[in-house]
This record gives C-alpha cells, structure tokens and sequence, in this order.
C-alpha cells in the first residue's frame, strides 16, 4: 500500500490546519498577555493606596509626638507630664491627595507613654503605636511599630 502526499486536495487542507492551530496558540498566548497586564495594573494601584496609608499613619505619629516636643519646651515640663486627649482625625497632606488618619489617646504605661495613630485609604488600614520614654526631660522614642491591632 502505497500513500500519496502530494495530492492537492490533502495539501490545502494540511495548510489551513497548520495556519488555525498557529492562530489558536498565538491568540492564546495574546489573551494570557493581556489577562496578567490587567491584574497587574489592578496589584499596582492596591499597592499605592497601601502606601498612602502607610505615609499617612506615619505623618499622625511624627505629629504627636511633635505636639509632645512643643508641649514640653513651651511649659519647661517633661514628657511625663505630657497628656494629649487625641481622639481627633487629622488631615495629612499628601503628592496623591489628603488622607486623613486618626491620633488615639495617649496611654501612660510604667515610665512611657503611648502614641496610638491608624489610617486608612481605600480598603487598607494601618496602624502604628509609638512607645516614648518619660524618665526624664527629654522625649526618647523606645519602639516605632507598625501593628495589625492595637
């Protein structure tokens, strides 16, 4: 038994197969492309706004405790007796816009004092929680961390 590949009715259909099955893997090769572009650009904007929440939490916290340093000079005390109500949002100016984070009441634990800031951007939340000595006149931030919850 003999085959016969030069026929020409075979041979244009070969051809057409071939040029489909090439079709087929580029487009999806294209529509993979274009899916992960997508999902990026979707990852990068999150990104950002975990960002701005990051920078506006950290704003509320060099607030505070630039309230604690002008409080302290201006009335010759020391950190100790430093009380800040907090309880207030405050509006940080931000290149995206401003974000508006939230200053917690400080709380006095053995000789420090606690700053408590969060901020929130979009559908994240941060949170930082700033322990400052108060043994003496001076004011020495003891941890800078950034939590999941207070």
């Amino acid at each position: 038994m003999r085959l016969n590949f030069n026929n020409k009715k075979n041979g244009g259909f070969l051809v057409l197969t071939m040029v489909l099955l090439v079709s087929a893997v580029v487009l999806a090769i294209a529509t993979g492309m274009m899916l992960r572009s997508l999902s990026e650009i979707g990852e990068s904007a999150d990104s950002e706004k975990s960002l701005q929440a990051w920078s506006a939490v950290t704003a509320c916290g060099e607030y505070a405790l630039g309230q604690m340093v002008a409080s302290t000079t201006s009335t010759s005390t020391t950190a100790q007796n430093w009380i800040y109500p907090g309880g207030q949002p405050l509006s940080v100016p931000l290149p995206a816009g401003d974000e508006t984070c939230y200053i917690y009441g400080v709380t006095a634990s053995g000789t420090a004092k606690i700053i408590k800031a969060s901020s929130t951007v979009s559908q994240f939340t941060r949170k930082i929680l700033i322990e400052v000595a108060t043994n003496s006149p001076r004011i020495a931030v003891n941890s800078w961390t950034y939590v999941d919850d207070f």
